[in-house]
């Protein structure tokens, strides 16, 4: 099953009732796009729209037209990556964890305690994940908040001086925050000293993320002049709707499915109206409402049904890939909700071939530990090793040993079993095969990270580089000093 896209999910004449209700969306009630520019090329590409209420009603003429170009695009080539570190994008099946998730409060399993991130915690937990193998992806797991002695870093500059300390402290950079159009462009220009020239990030972007919708129906400005400036420099533009079942949207995992699929097909249409040639991709977080206390839940079994149908659709009926929010679980802390929660989350992503987990994320997005990211790893290598793939060969079927032993005989002392238990056994420096507690499994996961960064290499980015990174970042406390 690895690799693979089994959806479980919708039949083609299924596919066509959700496309069919995401345009009855986009044409009634529409969208309210709360950007001037991408308003007139809405109504330039013939939407109706109302400047006055920024309600734009979309053709269905036009919404397909422009699944046909994005379609046309991809045929000739062109790459639209799914840039986000919270969701699970398509894969080659190949266990590739994210270190990401740009949280704000980071937690210390150790003083069972929560924090806002510093500058030593952001620098721990970079080089952490660049130290870890099985970890492809490492943007901001943490976001840096605070200096290492209590001061606030100004808020449109934290996501710049944290796209510099993972420039400086990771060999294998990936996206990050960008919290305003200001700061995207500094953010670019860290990207490209990293990756050598504009072009060569153009084709290997970092340093950018998704932007989001807000449901029901709405693009706001800021989020709208973001991606517009993304499509402006041949750039991803990534667009994750949060449906909420049961508040932003109705209560049945169809109405999700409808629902995001309208949001994200809207979006693409005014962005390529703006833009016709803009790299758009997305991803979708949904939720459900738990009625017993008003709160948004993500790990809920309907929110993963919910990821998986739009996942399969968007797979099946318009041949896009689209992330799903496999880094989003429900629990405030580590502990077993928490595995129980990454657990399910992590299944479902394997089944649709989404093996880029982030790991490490509890509370809805908000919180960063890395106990809890050793353990999401383990689970993901269970994972692969439970329902991935097994050679098949003379050599695995091993009949000679099986003859060498005989009836009632042992392979353990074969050269057989010496030569390869290594390669074929899983073995985990957290998980025991006697009985234990979530407690002591997480007191061995806190210190298995800290051994890990202790015997690790540090990454050092070239001084040159270095130096040009810091430079940017005094450019952007300069302008952000003179725009306050």
């Amino acid at each position: 099953m690895s690799g693979s896209e089994n959806h479980s999910a919708l039949t083609s004449g299924q596919m066509e009732q959700v496309h069919q209700a995401a345009l009855a969306i986009l044409a009634d009630p529409g969208m309210k796009i709360m950007e001037p520019r991408l308003l007139k090329a809405l109504d330039k590409a013939g939407a109706s729209v109302d400047f006055d209420t920024q309600r734009v009603r979309f053709p269905a003429e036009l919404v397909d037209e422009t699944l046909a170009s994005i379609q046309r695009d991809l045929k000739s080539g062109v790459t639209m990556p799914v840039l986000n570190g919270v969701i699970a994008s398509r894969t080659d099946g190949k266990l590739a964890a994210k270190f990401g998730g740009a949280c704000c409060s980071y937690y210390d399993w150790a003083s069972r305690s929560s924090r806002e991130p510093n500058n030593t915690d952001v620098v721990t937990m970079l080089r952490l994940g660049d130290a870890i193998p099985d970890v492809a992806h490492v943007g901001n797991p943490v976001i840096y908040m605070r200096t290492d002695d209590g001061v606030q870093i100004p808020p449109h500059l934290k996501p710049i001086k944290t796209a510099a300390l993972v420039a400086k402290h990771t060999s294998r950079p990936y996206s990050c925050e960008v919290w305003s159009l200001e700061g995207l462009e500094f953010q670019i220009e860290i990207g490209c000293v990293v990756r050598g020239s504009l072009e060569a990030y153009q084709a290997d972007p970092i340093f950018i993320t998704a932007k989001e919708t807000i449901s029901p129906l709405q693009l706001p400005r800021e989020d709208a002049e973001v991606l517009m400036a993304l499509a402006e420099k041949q750039l991803p533009c990534t667009i994750v709707p949060m449906p909420i079942s049961g508040a932003s949207s109705p209560v049945t995992p169809i109405a999700n499915v409808a629902m995001a699929t309208a949001e994200i097909l809207g979006v693409f249409t005014a962005l390529r109206s703006f833009a016709p040639a803009a790299r758009v991709a997305a991803g979708v977080i949904t939720g459900v409402m738990d009625m017993t206390n008003g709160d948004a839940v993500f790990a809920d079994p309907n929110a993963i049904l919910q990821d998986r149908l739009i996942a399969g659709h968007f797979a099946e009926r318009y041949g896009l890939d689209l992330g799903i929010g496999t880094g989003y679980i429900d629990a405030v802390v580590p502990g077993m909700q928490s595995l129980v929660e990454k657990t399910w989350k992590m299944l479902a992503s394997f089944s649709l071939g989404r093996t880029n987990y982030p790991v490490g994320i509890i509370e809805g997005g908000k919180t960063f530990c890395p106990a809890q990211a050793i353990l999401d790893l383990e689970v993901a290598r269970a994972i692969h090793k439970a329902f991935g793939a097994t050679e098949v060969s003379d050599e695995a079927l091993a009949l000679d040993v099986i003859r060498r032993a005989g009836i009632g005989g042992s392979v353990l002392a074969d050269d057989h079993t010496a030569k390869h238990f290594r390669d074929v056994l899983h073995f985990s420096d957290v998980f025991s095969h006697t009985a234990a507690s979530t407690d002591s499994l997480l007191d061995k996961a806190d210190q298995r990270w800290k051994d890990i960064v202790e015997n690790s290499t540090p990454f050092v980015l070239d001084g040159d580089k270095a130096e040009q990174i810091d430079q940017i970042v005094a450019k952007a406390e300069k302008y952000f000093e003179e725009h306050s």
